[in-house]
């Protein structure tokens, strides 16, 4: 076992065209399996007067 898994990460990058959005969620998906493919977790994009309620909801599951 490679350690103890309780760490997680989340950020928020805005100023982003809604292009860029979709590149880096698509990019973090890739990460995702890469790195730990056995990870759960939730990435979402979307307007940034909407950030909260993604931070809240998220819309698209990584699997795991």
């Amino acid at each position: 076992m490679a350690g103890k898994k309780d760490h997680a990460v989340v950020a928020v990058i805005s100023d982003l065209t809604a292009r860029q959005a979709a590149q880096i969620t698509k990019d973090i998906f890739v990460s995702k399996q890469k790195n730990a493919p056995n990870a759960r977790g939730t990435a979402a994009s979307g307007l940034m007067s909407s950030v909260g309620a993604l931070l809240c909801r998220g819309n698209k599951r990584i699997g795991g």
